[in-house]
């Protein structure tokens, strides 16, 4: 077994990680030896916390908008949509009020 447990404090709060084997998946691609790539992975959920210490600098950024302007500043048909969009609530800011979206964010 050469999987290597994370340095997350939370980890042992993650039942649900050792039963999809995800210390395996992560040897295993840690095996692949390839360099790292921009990825950018899209959450369909209750939101994200944009303030979350291990989401918020890596959470991807609109470089089209302008931040607080009010203004659909890359054309794309959506108001101030800097980290993403909330559909629900039709706004620029995807602040998640449950927390399931941004647990779904960190496991990813």
């Amino acid at each position: 077994d050469d999987s290597v447990p994370p340095n997350d404090p939370s980890w042992g709060k993650q039942w649900d990680m050792g039963r999809i084997r995800v210390e395996e998946a992560w040897a295993h691609v840690a095996r692949l030896e390839q360099p790292p790539r921009p990825t950018i992975v899209a959450v369909i959920d209750s939101g994200v916390a944009l303030d979350h210490a291990d989401l918020k600098e890596v959470l991807w950024t609109n470089p089209g908008e302008i931040p607080g302007n009010g203004i659909d500043d890359d054309g794309n048909g959506y108001i101030d949509d800097v980290h993403g969009y909330d559909f629900f609530r039709k706004a620029g800011d995807p602040h998640d009020e449950y927390g399931h979206g941004t647990h779904c964010a960190g496991v990813i």
